[in-house]
């Protein structure tokens, strides 16, 4: 066999490794995407280093950048810090994947002396019956372009999220089929 020993194992075909591994364990093609896009971040930050090279240190290196200097590209064009959240789900990308290179490869894994970042759990509120059936209305009742459309969508989304006492008594609809066009 013409095996390279483990120790000269480069991070991004670790990394392209790993991606095709989670792929065949059957996780969605965006599951999938944000642990590559996560992963190469991470390997461009790293540089060129073999897996093996790879050290607690540099681990807690990236989080810092991350969480202080890093400046993300968002849609909005937000430019603020990474919530801690976000920190928290990268930590869990680089825990998987040392955990897979362990399995896989024997690789001892350097996230065991990597804290995991904090972060609070945020309760979300959800909406009273009455504030849907006001959001509703001012779908409905808008002046400001043709609300056919406007009202299917609004009937989809609250069918759809388990408002349909809301949603009924509003539009006066018992069993509703949405009409796709």
């Amino acid at each position: 066999m013409n095996r390279r020993p483990l120790n000269s194992l480069a991070l991004s075909k670790a990394i392209t490794g790993f991606v095709n591994f989670k792929t065949a364990e059957g996780l969605s093609e965006r599951s999938v995407d944000f642990y590559r896009r996560i992963l190469e971040h991470w390997a461009e930050f790293a540089g060129n280093k073999k897996v093996v090279q790879i050290t607690d240190h540099d681990i807690n290196s990236y989080l810092v950048y991350m969480r202080t200097e890093y400046v993300p590209s968002r849609w909005s064009g937000d430019t603020r810090n990474l919530s801690p959240k976000t920190l928290r789900n990268i930590w869990i990308t680089l825990c998987s994947f040392f955990r897979w290179a362990n399995a896989e490869f024997q690789i001892e894994s350097p996230m065991k002396n990597v804290p995991a970042p904090r972060f609070q759990k945020v309760e979300i509120e959800p909406f009273t019956r009455e504030e849907v059936a006001r959001m509703v209305k001012a779908c409905v009742y808008s002046r400001v372009a043709d609300t056919t459309y406007r009202r299917q969508f609004a009937k989809v989304c609250c069918f759809d999220k388990g408002y349909q006492f809301a949603c009924s008594s509003i539009f006066g609809v018992k069993n509703f089929e949405p009409v796709v066009k």
